[in-house]
């Protein structure tokens, strides 16, 4: 057992050198990470390392970007839908930064490394790490806007909040209310005349039998609206709001 991690570390350390020696595979190990050697076995320069590189950030970024839009295109992973992109186009833009400039960015140099190595917290990030790192949070970042922004949009279940009454809005729903009762009224005269052909010769009876009926039927076809239900209900509460607690009509 121990000669193989003898055996293990000596190549490792073999391969280290090699990486250190080489300036080509140096600078792909710094910007694509240890990976990078057995996805582009063949690659010697530094032009073939980002060439592949670019080649596989473009088929990650694309395939993600188009999983993106069908998802949304079929009504799926709406919610921090924007944040998504915005996310994606950001490190892919690190990413492409990272493969194409010499230097390493200027946020590693002289802000992160410095502060992480002079507290000893670790040993310096290599530009690999930050991409890693940057993918993460991303995906972090979404799923926790998805999360999060439901929570504030308005729930179309929930009731709307009722519009302030107005003095124009009240004479509306009286007229409205006036309307109605003036149609019931006809209605019901035509309804009664039917109803009380039996009754032509009592009189009386049939005055009783109209006068009942019409008030039950306007009794009913009224407290059946809507509006004229607010309507009173406004009213009941306009009378109550000034009367003196514990009397008549009031809680």
């Amino acid at each position: 057992m121990d000669k193989e991690r003898a055996s293990a570390f000596y190549v490792h350390l073999k391969e280290m050198k090699d990486v250190v020696l080489d300036p080509a595979r140096r600078f792909a190990y710094d910007r694509f990470g240890p990976d990078v050697f057995r996805q582009c076995a063949k690659c010697v320069t530094v032009k073939e390392y980002v060439d592949n590189s670019l080649l596989t950030a473009v088929g990650t970024y694309g395939v993600l970007l188009v999983f993106l839009f069908g998802a949304n295109a079929l009504g799926f992973l709406k919610d921090g839908a924007y944040w998504r992109y915005v996310a994606i186009l950001a490190v892919a833009l690190l990413d492409v930064r990272t493969a194409m400039r010499p230097d390493h960015p200027s946020f590693l140099t002289k802000w992160l490394n410095p502060l992480v190595t002079s507290w000893g917290i670790r040993p310096a990030y290599l530009p690999f790490q930050i991409t890693i790192i940057a993918k993460k949070a991303s995906i972090s970042a979404a799923q926790f806007l998805g999360l999060l922004i439901p929570l504030y949009r308005d729930n179309p279940e929930k009731p709307a909040k009722p519009a302030e009454d107005s003095d124009t809005e009240r004479h509306q729903q009286i007229d409205r209310l006036e309307a109605l009762i003036r149609n019931s009224n006809q209605d019901v005269s035509r309804l009664l005349d039917l109803e009380s052909t039996p009754f032509k010769e009592n009189e009386q009876a049939k005055s009783e039998l109209k006068e009942a009926m019409k008030k039950y039927m306007v009794q009913n076809v009224v407290h059946q609206e809507r509006e004229v239900r607010n309507a009173i209900g406004q009213s009941m509460e306009k009378r109550r709001a000034g009367a003196p607690h514990g009397a008549l009509g009031t809680k």
